[in-house]
């Protein structure tokens, strides 16, 4: 089978799967809070930068809706196929491993993507854009954190669920535990906090607030980079010796 015809199937597959569930129209509602909350800075006249991208880009967006969203579709892209045992027949087919998580994970860092940058970039025009080069700038950087926070999210946790069928409540709890209060108490752990590397991005584009990111956009770059290719290497060798539904896994 050609691979790269193989990698287009399994990716529209699952994109059906991952699209076919109710929670992806949870998060689709939970995706338009911000862009209210934008409308009512707007209506209200509120024109502080800083405050807004704080309140709505810092506390929503990074904090609550990017990490959400992609650890629900990264854990979802293999998810039902191992619960229902279907995965036995994707393993059966002659197709190289890793061309299965490659398709696997650009359909859930795709959709996570599409979903966090189209909220995100429309709240920045109702709000930001009218602002001026600086609101500009913040929607850029804004976005670009949200693409790649959506693809190390999705690829660390796609690899994850490949070990345990909790990877779901591990990613929770990595969302509100490390990210949400020991990466911002300890500095010294930045290295290794996806929210980090979100924040350094966007500081490539303007740094809104008081100190800079803890660490810079090109560290925070390459930290995600070599954070996304260890992630599929490490789920495509699960993959191949991934034990099917019955065994002890």
């Amino acid at each position: 089978m050609n691979t790269v015809a193989a990698v287009r199937d399994i990716a529209g597959v699952t994109l059906r799967q991952l699209l076919g569930r109710r929670r992806t129209v949870l998060l689709v509602l939970l995706s338009v809070v911000p862009i209210l909350l934008a409308a009512a800075f707007r209506a209200a006249g509120e024109t502080d930068i800083q405050r807004f991208t704080r309140i709505v880009f810092d506390g929503l967006y990074v904090a609550i809706l990017l990490p959400l969203v992609a650890v629900l579709f990264g854990t979802g892209a293999f998810g039902a196929e191992i619960e229902d045992g279907t995965i036995v027949y994707l393993l059966a087919k002659p197709i190289p491993r890793a061309a299965v998580v490659i398709a696997k994970a650009l359909s859930a860092a795709g959709v996570a993507i599409v979903l966090t940058v189209a909220s995100a970039g429309l709240a920045g025009v109702i709000e930001l854009l009218p602002a001026g080069p600086d609101g500009q700038a913040a929607t850029l950087g804004y976005i670009a954190a949200m693409a790649v926070g959506s693809v190390c999210y999705a690829t660390l946790f796609l690899a994850l669920s490949l070990f345990t069928r909790r990877a779901l409540v591990i990613g929770i709890g990595y969302m509100l535990v490390w990210e949400g209060g020991l990466s911002s108490l300890l500095p010294g752990i930045a290295n290794l906090s996806i929210r980090q590397y979100s924040l350094g991005v966007a500081d490539a584009f303007i740094q809104l607030h008081r100190d800079p990111a803890r660490l810079t956009p090109g560290t925070a770059m390459t930290l995600a980079v070599i954070l996304v290719v260890v992630a599929m290497v490490v789920a495509s060798w699960r993959l191949m010796r991934f034990e099917l539904p019955g065994s002890s896994d």
